[in-house]
């Protein structure tokens, strides 16, 4: 009579070793496509949160200066320089700093490496959502009208232009005869803080905005949440002729005071939302006049920088 036949107790038990082996295998070929998807998704991100924080700087950079009907760097009535105190008529609200919105002969200005309106005038308006800003960050302010004229508004601040004068205004009245034109005041203060809004202890990049309502004031907003370092140089021309002499870049704090920026070069650093699993190795950075030592840290980071024209010059400089 013949035994049926089957497996024995060793070729199951080898059998079965050779199915955990292939299903140990095929788990850590997942887990790896995982981490590689993980990693490329991560740096999509910061690519994608670096680029439109360069886009909005950059937008805002190539507009500076504008003026309406005016030539850029015309004089302009209720100008005056930052720091100085304006007459109730150009106040305007948000504890920043006392004419900071009205210091249109600066289209471009800030602080090296500190929160503030100008190396010796602070800003009175904590950095928000937690009055933290990032240490060594650089503060860039942007002065400018709107492209596109608007409607006289009492809430606004505004500039009315024609091609030969302007006058800054807050009561919304035409002055300049028929052929005048209205623009929106825009003018922004771009920082750092150590703090995104939900979000303690997440970087961001915000600004203080002029806006209207009731009577014009600064108002914070975020833009870029996961930015941790912005870096700001101005470039300009030491000669007569712009079109010979090189451009030289220099912090803000050093720029000469006759000199007219002709381009800025922004650096961005960000970090990412979601930490790795594994701490790695981040390697030093140097760049502006910032040294970041290499750290073993959770959230991976990307630096990127981009240089931007200034469009609206002043005659013949």
């Amino acid at each position: 009579m013949r035994r049926a036949a089957g497996f024995t107790v060793v070729e199951l038990m080898i059998a079965t070793s050779l199915v955990l082996l292939g299903v140990a295998g095929s788990l850590s070929l997942v887990a790896r496509g995982r981490g590689a998807y993980r990693s490329v998704e991560t740096r999509a991100q910061l690519e994608e949160t670096a680029r439109a924080a360069l886009d909005m700087l950059a937008y805002e950079v190539r507009m500076a200066g504008h003026l309406g009907l005016l030539a850029p760097g015309s004089s302009v009535t209720g100008a005056m320089a930052t720091g100085a105190a304006p007459p109730p008529e150009l106040a305007v609200g948000g504890g920043c700093a006392d004419a900071l919105a009205l210091d249109l002969g600066k289209p471009l200005a800030g602080a090296d490496g500190a929160f503030a309106a100008a190396p010796d005038i602070a800003l009175d308006c904590d950095p928000s959502p937690l009055g933290r800003a990032v240490p060594g960050a650089d503060t860039l302010i942007v002065r400018r009208t709107a492209p596109t004229a608007a409607a006289p508004d009492p809430g606004r601040l505004q500039l009315e232009s024609s091609r030969w004068e302007g006058r800054l205004m807050t009561d919304g009245q035409r002055r300049l005869g028929d052929d005048s034109a209205v623009h929106d005041i825009e003018a922004s203060v771009f920082y750092v803080s150590q703090d995104a809004t939900g979000a303690s202890g997440r970087p961001s990049l915000r600004r203080k905005r002029l806006v209207g309502g009731s009577a014009p004031s600064f108002q914070d907003e975020e833009l870029a949440p996961g930015v941790e370092d912005l870096q700001v140089e101005f470039g300009f021309t030491g000669g007569d002729d712009p079109a010979v002499e090189p451009i030289q870049y220099v912090p803000m704090d050093a720029l000469p005071g006759n000199a007219q920026v002709r381009s800025v070069r922004l650096w961005v650093l960000v970090r990412s939302e979601s930490g790795e699993a594994a701490a790695r190795r981040l390697p030093a950075l140097a760049y502006a006049n910032r040294r970041l030592d290499a750290e073993d840290a959770r959230h991976p980071r990307l630096l990127v920088s981009r240089t931007i024209a200034v469009r609206n010059l002043e005659p013949g400089r």
